[in-house]
């Protein structure tokens, strides 16, 4: 990559922690804006199956709170997974539709999307990785020194 999103240059990190640092960035943002998490798979699947529905059907067809769902509709929406819109024929109601990408979205079974994700490493090397950044996030609890 050549710059930023916006176009601004980017600097090449000069140190093995600078590069370090701009990798785990790099997967983090990642894993947060292209992938759903099993509650988020759960509503997807929800609406793939059923079509758009109100976020109160959500709710009960997931048997969980209003404020649950309502942060994990939030989550799906700022992904690009879904819109809520206003009912054509009762304005009070608001359904919850699936986007282009929220259609096309393949969910699999969490196993699979695993080890799919992480195909490029072998087995050792993803226990490598693993035993890394377990170490990694452990010396940052110890010493608070997350920031």
């Amino acid at each position: 990559m050549n710059g930023h999103c916006d176009g601004s240059p980017r600097s090449e990190p000069k140190t093995p922690e600078e590069r370090l640092n701009r990798a785990l960035r790099r997967c983090g943002h990642y894993l947060y804006h292209h992938s759903a998490g099993p509650r988020q798979a759960t509503v997807l699947r929800l609406l793939q199956e059923n079509g758009p529905m109100s976020q109160r059907e959500v709710q009960e067809a997931l048997h969980i709170q209003p404020g649950s769902v309502s942060e994990l509709l939030s989550k799906l929406e700022s992904k690009g997974f879904l819109l809520r819109q206003r009912d054509g024929e009762d304005k009070r109601r608001v359904n919850i539709v699936l986007t282009q990408r929220g259609q096309e979205l393949e969910l699999r079974p969490v196993e699979e999307t695993l080890s799919r994700r992480y195909a490029a490493l072998s087995g050792e090397e993803q226990a490598l990785v693993t035993d890394c950044l377990e170490r990694l996030l452990a010396s940052w609890d110890e010493r608070g020194c997350g920031t």
